[in-house]
């Protein structure tokens, strides 16, 4: 009689502890979606933004070109400069977008979202500290000397306030981009750590 009890209360213990495992089982596949998902919005969000960037140095190219010669005394020299270096930047926002496929994100393997989102980040810091600094200082240094060979006195003091209000709203919005850019590859990057410690 008693291991017949016995029996039973050890039978109703291996089921609720098999419905249990079950339900962990599903909680855990649930939460790996949602953490997938997750990482796919941040990764389509990077993607995003090249898009936005790529699209803001095409339109730079024909101003520079086109526009700035006709309103502003700088050197033709200082504008193709200044749009081969756009050109540059839609050529590898291209490339970048075309290495980095958010898809990875829903169902593929997580070495391989890791590998592309440090590859993301890697080239978005060497664009930043090898291409953009290095553009941005002989920018600024050319145009001071192009705008001292135009105007002398209180004319080139304006043109000198202007510049500088204008640099530092461009740079500004630079800055934000480029640390939201890689504030959004870490997230990525600390969620496929998650997921690796589940597994």
């Amino acid at each position: 009689m008693t291991n017949n009890i016995d029996s039973k209360e050890l039978l109703e213990m291996k089921e609720q502890l098999l419905l249990l495992t079950r339900k962990l089982e599903k909680e855990t596949i649930v939460n790996e979606r949602l953490i997938r998902r997750s990482m796919k919005e941040k990764a389509d969000k990077l993607t995003r933004q090249l898009i936005a960037e790529g699209m803001v140095c095409f339109i730079m190219i024909p101003f520079f070109i086109l526009v700035l010669p006709t309103i502003s005394k700088v050197s033709m020299f200082f504008c193709i400069f200044s749009a081969g270096f756009f050109a540059f930047g839609v050529l590898y926002n291209f490339y970048m977008y075309m290495r980095f496929r958010p898809n990875k994100f829903i169902e593929g393997n997580l070495i391989e979202a890791r590998k592309d989102t440090l590859n993301f980040k890697k080239q978005s810091l060497w664009w930043t500290y090898c291409i953009g600094i290095p553009f941005l200082v002989v920018f600024v240094a050319w145009f001071v000397y192009d705008k001292m060979q135009y105007y002398q006195g209180e004319i080139l003091y304006i043109v000198f306030i202007s510049g500088g209000i204008g640099l530092l709203i461009g740079g500004c919005i630079g800055i934000y981009t480029f640390t939201k850019m890689l504030r959004t590859a870490d997230d990525i990057l600390r969620q496929i750590e998650e997921l690796e410690g589940k597994d």
